[in-house]
Parts: structure tokens; C-alpha cells; sequence
């Protein structure tokens, strides 16, 4: 998947990351999406929501071969709605059956430090 570009009379130029997630694929962290906390609505249906927080896009020339490596954090799930925090650090966010997600601001912890 490519990453968001603007074309301009000098070339090509990123556009800003957006703040929404349209529905599933992969996303690259502050290319294609801003990192922040995102909520969906969750899983239109009964098959569920699969999203990851993935440290690497994992190519066909990458080794080792499992997808599973590459997973910061993962979550299948029908619950409704359904929040995730994509970190800075992040290289990219895959979404499946997961519906838009939008961010929002992050759940206070009530704790200091």
C-alpha cells in the first residue's frame, strides 16, 4: 500500500498523516496515520475485529517467514466499541473487519508519573 501524497507542480509532497482510518489494510505510523488513541465502533457482523501494532512490515525476502514475529500487539475481538494506542514508535497498523476508526482522546488512568 502506498502512503498518501499530493502531487504539486514541483513534484511530489506527504501529506499530513490523517487522524482516521477508513477501514481495513495496513498504515504506516506517522505516514499514512498519526500515532494517538483510535477508536472503532467495532466488527459490523459476527466475524470479529483483528488489528496489529506491527514493529516492521514484513517483506518476502525477510527472515523469519512468520507474520506473528513482527506483532508489537494484537487483538481479535466483537467487543463494541473497541480502542487501541498506536505509539510513535510504531512502523504500522493493519486493521481487518474492524470497520473506520477515529481517534479520540486517550482514557485518563487517574494516576501521576
Amino acid at each position: 500500500m502506498a502512503s498518501a501524497l499530493t502531487l504539486t507542480a514541483t513534484g511530489l509532497a506527504a501529506a499530513d498523516p490523517a487522524a482516521e482510518i477508513s477501514g481495513d489494510g495496513l498504515y504506516l505510523v506517522n505516514i499514512d496515520i498519526r500515532p494517538g488513541t483510535y477508536e472503532s465502533a467495532g466488527t459490523p457482523n459476527e466475524q470479529g475485529c483483528w488489528w496489529r501494532r506491527l514493529w516492521k512490515v514484513q517483506t518476502d525476502t525477510d527472515i523469519p517467514k512468520d507474520p506473528n514475529y513482527y506483532i508489537i500487539a494484537s487483538d481479535y475481538t466483537r467487543q463494541h466499541p473497541t480502542r487501541v494506542e498506536i505509539k510513535s514508535t510504531d512502523v504500522a497498523f493493519s486493521t481487518e473487519n474492524c470497520g473506520t476508526w477515529r481517534m479520540v482522546p486517550p482514557v485518563s488512568t487517574g494516576s501521576f508519573g
